[in-house]
């Protein structure tokens, strides 16, 4: 090779459960909506996809990302959910589903995150914005900016959904679900709450009012995430649910109803929770390590960045496992990308991830530097052609 970062394969077959070419591809059954996506949130792989790239109207799933990053700002400590804000009357106007909010009144952001994540008001998602951001636009900014942050193609243009012009894909839903559970997994103690009660300040009493998502007291495991409808989008439903060690993650777009989209929703978390299993390959890698030049250590030993795969259940049979890795030179930095961990079935790739560097090595001393400065030398010196 004429790369200065010579690539080598270890192969390695062993004895696993039968995995197809592709989980996703040629899905065993059809459902009854426009599209949607089956995710391993453990692996990252996807399991089922009908019609997952096609771009959709999110509807109120958009609140997904209008809660993610309310929660990053909760974390970093930026706003603190015991901290109020006051109800300004673009929030007040808002149409559609509400917490009922009134002009002038104070508000906690922890209310606002239950009001979003349980009865999806859209009072609450404007008044959270104002709160964060200042104005509804420059939070839609910066949700724009997180999707490009987390690779999606995603278009927002509002923080609630009502808009035809939101875009997204069942995958990208997906994906999104996955990023968010996984920043911020305290988020499903609001998502997993069956009813909210909220007491505006001109009523006597609180009004309650109920999680649309009617998986949560239907089907065993179920603690999130999102539902939402628009005439153009159909039913749609981020639905999340935890077995034993596993959770899934199953996205349901252009449903006929809201009964409809559950029971997609449960037909696939059934199928990924029945028929699919997780392998890890972190034993594999437990002795492979990566050449280092120029270290203060002569190699260092990796982890894969996404270690378990999800395999069908069934008949045993082989899969091969290629490790790549990178002849590195120091300093080489904790978690820093080395190679790669590849799985095949039948020839054909089901799953990559990055092999990553299991600990930092500093500069060597300088007999060691000018040692491997002219081993690096010779060996580029013979490679030119």
């Amino acid at each position: 090779m004429k790369s200065a970062q010579l690539f080598f394969s270890i192969l390695l077959i062993f004895l696993l459960t039968a995995v197809p070419t592709t989980l996703a591809q040629a899905p065993p059954f059809d459902v009854d909506a426009a599209a949607a996506v089956l995710l391993d949130y453990d692996s990252g792989q996807i399991l089922y996809s009908k019609n997952g790239s096609d771009e959709r109207i999110p509807a109120s799933l958009v609140k997904v990302m209008t809660m993610f990053i309310a929660m990053d700002h909760v974390k970093a400590g930026r706003i603190n959910l015991t901290d109020t804000t006051r109800v300004s009357e673009n929030a007040w106007r808002m149409t559609g589903s509400q917490m009922f909010l009134e002009v002038g009144e104070t508000v906690t952001i922890e209310q606002l995150l239950y009001g979003i994540a349980v009865v999806s008001g859209n009072d609450a998602c404007v008044a959270l914005a104002e709160a964060l951001a200042g104005s509804a636009e420059v939070f839609v900014q910066w949700m724009n900016k997180k999707a490009g942050e987390l690779g999606l193609a995603t278009r927002f243009v509002d923080v609630h959904g009502l808009s035809e012009e939101n875009s997204v894909t069942a995958k990208d839903m997906a994906y999104l679900a996955r990023a968010y559970i996984r920043t911020h997994p305290e988020a499903l103690a609001y998502h997993h709450e069956k009813s909210f009660s909220y007491q505006p300040r001109s009523q006597n009493k609180p009004i309650v009012q109920y999680n649309r998502n009617g998986l949560l007291s239907s089907f065993e495991g179920a603690d999130g995430l999102k539902t939402g409808h628009l005439s153009a989008a159909g039913y749609n439903l981020v639905a999340t649910a935890k077995q034993g060690e596993r959770r899934l993650i199953a996205v349901v777009l252009g449903g006929k109803s809201e009964k409809g989209r559950e029971a997609v929703a449960a037909e696939l978390l059934n199928y990924g929770f029945r028929n699919f299993d997780l392998v890890d390959t972190r034993k594999l890698t437990a002795e492979t390590a990566v050449k280092v030049y120029k270290g203060k250590k002569r190699a260092v030993n990796v982890v894969a960045s996404e270690p378990l795969i999800t395999v069908p259940q069934g008949t045993a049979t082989g899969l091969e496992v290629s490790v790549q890795l990178k002849n590195m030179t120091a300093p080489v930095a904790k978690g820093e990308n080395v190679g790669a961990l590849t799985v095949w079935y039948e020839g054909q790739v089901i799953k990559q991830t990055p092999l990553l560097a299991a600990e930092e090595v500093p500069v060597g001393g300088f007999w060691r530097v000018m040692w491997d400065s002219l081993a690096l030398f010779i060996r580029n010196l013979i490679r030119r052609p």
